[in-house]
């Protein structure tokens, strides 16, 4: 690894309900590690950290869905060993994901707009795999 390149990643995304938000991240397997009392909230999985900063409800986010997915927007992927499990605690919590598919590339995955129109893919296995230490 380069000794200057970034070591974590945390990706905030502007909302106008962090509430609902919260329970949504939450159903998805984050724990809430800061809370201000802004409304302003990190939550994370492991080495994933999502924070939530709260917009006033005059700017209408969710008219704009459209232009926060693919192909316009962006896809945020976060990969999971269990995604039946995901999915089925985001159902329960009331959120509509696809079905778990098989992908034609050979992964399986699902998908679900968060609550302010984020559009999130869950995916089986892992983002990317590490070469050996000393190869090139």
């Amino acid at each position: 690894m380069i000794a200057s390149a970034p070591s974590e990643a945390k990706f905030e995304l502007f909302v106008n309900d962090p509430i609902t938000s919260i329970e949504f991240y939450e159903a998805a397997g984050f724990e809430i590690v800061e809370a201000k009392s802004d409304g302003y909230t990190t939550l994370r999985t492991g080495p994933i950290v999502i924070s939530l900063s709260p917009l006033s409800t005059w700017i209408p986010l969710r008219w704009l869905s459209v232009l926060r997915g693919p192909p316009l927007g962006t896809e945020i992927v976060l990969y999971a060993d269990r995604l039946e499990d995901t999915q089925r605690r985001l159902t329960e919590a009331g959120f509509k994901p696809t079905p778990v598919v098989l992908q034609e590339w050979g992964l399986r995955d699902f998908r679900v707009r968060d609550p302010e129109g984020y559009y999130i893919r869950f995916t089986e296995g892992r983002a990317a795999t590490l070469a050996p230490t000393g190869s090139e």
